[in-house]
């Protein structure tokens, strides 16, 4: 709670900097209409949502304690999936047509600002930087270039992605003199913004303005006034597990709830405002890596069909990433190919248990079956049956005892479970 209360401290310190900053663009000549006066607008919101977000969680925190630590989903054995970390990557904002060509004709007339902010949870929050119509254009998309990622996220994740617009108008006067511009001063003081406020929460905001265009007055409240910032949401997405593979995301407005919910309709709560320059969707890259890092070494005996007759095989097994490769000897590991491998992400077993007894009567053995699509040389074996287009093995493998058993069973349905969740179009289904 001392952590969450210097934070605030923090972004509190920010925002009056930043409202001071921003109370200083009276006139072109002091930055009003520069992107320094846009930079100060995005790191106003940017700790005014980080510090109403750390708010909510110390309030929280001393309404209801500490809260458990969400585990991942779990399968019928108990395990739980291990945490995994999401990394987003080639953001881009296509916009429309005639927006893109209407900014093509009048360059002059206005400056058009976008960022997107991606959060998970109080503290896992990252903004992307500015983006604007003159610099950061590509065809008919605005990109963004960075790749941002979030570590230590459990299998249930939510991550909100919000998209922030803010116009510019330029009031060009041909007969005022050119004067020194004394917007330097201000950028020197946005970098010293950036120092202290890096990224942001942002929770659900309401439209406060009946247009996206800056307002030109200084703040009636004189240069320390506290400003809020004029920049305006304008498309979100929640993003979950489900949303890995895809790369195209429509972008709808925050749900509001209560009376807001009643005074407006469905359709304005989902979509961009007519007027945003937005297309309606954003396109990003999802990539996932499970924090799993499960492995055991050790001889285990393997039941093999050698030409039509049943054999034990003793083999030095090793169980890495989501495969058992197996050796002869232990120093064939480093200088030998494997004789063989069982893919996990091809394994059909609920969970790895033991053997049934009525079947196979070695001691410490546990069983795990695989499929794969059949190849036409493939037969019929002890171990191996075709049905239909696929090749089912029954995989028997036996430990030396009754614990080494367990702890293999025990690592190999960890592994099942981070595969089934994490990536379950890679993987089969067990049946």
């Amino acid at each position: 709670m001392k952590e969450l209360t210097n934070e605030m401290n923090l972004q509190q310190t920010v925002i009056h900097q930043a409202s001071q900053a921003l109370n200083c663009c009276t006139d072109e000549e002091h930055g009003k209409g520069a992107q320094v006066e846009a930079e100060a607008e995005r790191l106003l919101l940017i700790a005014t949502e980080r510090r109403l977000a750390l708010k909510t969680e110390l309030d929280r925190l001393k309404a209801e304690g500490p809260r458990a630590e969400r585990g991942g989903a779990g399968w019928s054995d108990g395990a739980s999936a291990s945490k995994g970390s999401i990394s987003l990557l080639e953001l881009r904002l296509p916009l429309k047509a005639d927006f893109v060509c209407s900014t093509a004709n009048r360059p002059e007339s206005s400056s058009h600002y976008f960022f997107v902010m991606i959060r998970s949870g109080a503290e896992n929050t990252v903004a992307t930087p500015l983006a604007s119509t003159r610099n950061a254009l590509s065809g008919d998309a605005l990109t963004f270039s960075t790749k941002f990622t979030l570590p230590e996220v459990s299998n249930d994740f939510e991550i909100d992605i919000e998209v922030y617009y803010l116009v510019q108008k330029r009031e060009l006067n041909p007969d005022k003199r050119k004067k020194p511009n004394k917007s330097k001063i201000l950028l020197a003081h946005i970098h010293d913004l950036h120092g202290m406020c890096f990224t942001a929460i942002t929770p659900k905001r309401f439209l406060s303005k009946s247009s996206l265009q800056t307002p030109v007055m200084a703040s009636p409240g004189g240069p320390n006034a506290v400003r809020t910032s004029n920049f305006v949401l304008v498309g979100s997405h929640k993003l979950t597990l489900a949303s890995i593979g895809k790369n195209k995301f429509p972008l709808e407005k925050i749900k509001y709830e209560g009376i807001e919910r009643d005074l407006l309709s469905d359709m304005f709560q989902k979509k961009v405002p007519f007027l945003c320059p937005l297309e309606g969707h954003i396109y990003l890259k999802m990539q996932c890596e499970v924090g799993s890092r499960v492995e055991e070494r050790g001889f285990l005996t393997m039941f093999e069909d050698v030409s039509g007759f049943g054999a034990w095989h003793r083999r030095w097994c090793v169980l890495s990433g989501y495969c058992i490769s197996y050796w002869t000897y232990p120093d064939d590991e480093k200088r030998k190919n494997p004789i063989g491998r069982i893919n996990l992400a091809n394994c059909t077993s609920h969970r790895v248990e033991p053997a049934n007894r009525e079947f196979c009567a070695r001691p410490n053995t546990f069983e795990l079956i695989t499929v794969r699509p059949q190849r036409d040389d493939d037969r019929e074996t002890l171990v191996s049956q075709c049905h239909n287009t696929m090749c089912v093995t029954k995989n028997w493998l036996s430990a030396d005892t009754k614990d080494e058993r367990n702890l293999w069973m025990q690592k190999l349905n960890q592994i099942l479970v981070d595969l089934r969740t994490w990536q379950p179009d890679s993987c089969y289904r067990p049946v």
